[in-house]
């Protein structure tokens, strides 16, 4: 057991899906003249402890139902964390360190809450009562048909929270922009659970690819992206966001070969790989694009 066991633990490779929505915060306020790169920094580093807290909590309360214990479909997607399973890391250390993690974060959110305002506080708890009770009793929320949902929410609120750590104050684009992240967030975990299908039916996990059925789930993926793209539309039709941001559209073709893979191989784990990678793409490029949308009227001035 080392330190980069812990690090694979934490799933740092994934901190991505809480690093892009800081980005397009720290763009949106780079745009209103109100960018701060140091309390960028902290942004990121807080909400980096955050989620990989989040994943060790998630991972200690998944072992302890048998959910990843009984998956035989695990990919570097999907299918839960092998450290537990496996006996690879003892499952009080990563609660601890679940816990630990959680602190950490805490003493930036006091800090940022000190530089900024109780906003900070609120949006950190909401984001931080999401983590911790994604998989923890007594909510449970990715048990109980809302953790693809909640994820959205928790993940979407860190564009304008990051924004208000540097400008004081929320404004209506840095939440519209909030949308599409939020929406893509939730659509990775939706994506990523359809392989889990059957080992999360039998720990009784009720997220909604359980719900719906996985040939069901594949026909709703289009409705998902559409109203991703739709969202990025509105704010720019009602002259909320830059027009530039539409080049987040730019994703769309490989929205639409997730959706052909998913189609076709929602039974097959290995061929479906790509569709979960796919998705992930599209998170990724949509925040660096919409970052780029913000920032390209600065610069031309």
């Amino acid at each position: 057991m080392n330190l980069k066991t812990w690090i694979m633990a934490s799933r740092a490779p994934f901190f991505v899906a809480v690093i892009i929505p800081s980005l397009v915060g720290g763009a949106i306020a780079y745009h209103h003249g109100s960018f701060d790169p140091f309390l960028l920094f902290i942004v990121i580093l807080g909400v980096a402890l955050a989620n990989g807290g989040t994943n060790f909590i998630n991972d200690y309360f998944d072992f302890k139902s048998g959910a990843d214990a009984t998956n035989k479909n695990r990919t570097q997607f999907s299918g839960g964390s092998p450290y537990l399973p496996e006996n690879v890391l003892n499952p009080k250390k990563v609660l601890y360190a679940g816990l630990l993690c959680f602190a950490v974060s805490l003493l930036i959110v006091a800090y940022l809450t000190v530089k900024a305002g109780y906003l900070v506080l609120v949006l950190a708890a909401v984001g931080g009562f999401i983590g911790y009770f994604y998989t923890a009793p007594p909510f449970k929320f990715g048990y109980r048909g809302i953790g693809e949902i909640v994820t959205g929410i928790g993940i979407g609120l860190i564009v304008p929270g990051c924004y208000y750590v540097m400008a004081g104050a929320i404004t209506i684009d840095a939440v519209i922009a909030a949308i599409p992240i939020g929406i893509l967030a939730a659509m990775i975990l939706y994506v990523n659970e359809i392989p889990d299908y059957s080992a999360d039916k039998g720990a009784g996990k009720r997220h909604l690819i359980v719900m719906l059925g996985k040939e069901k789930a594949v026909k709703f993926m289009p409705l998902i992206f559409l109203l991703v793209y739709l969202s990025i539309i509105f704010g720019v039709v009602f002259k909320i966001m830059p027009v530039w941001t539409l080049i987040a559209l730019l994703t769309i073709p490989i929205a639409l070969n997730v959706v052909k893979i998913a189609k076709n191989n929602y039974n097959n784990t290995k061929g479906y790989i790509p569709a979960m990678a796919g998705t992930i793409k599209i998170y990724a490029a949509t925040g660096i694009l919409l970052c780029i949308g913000y920032l390209i009227p600065v610069f031309l001035g």
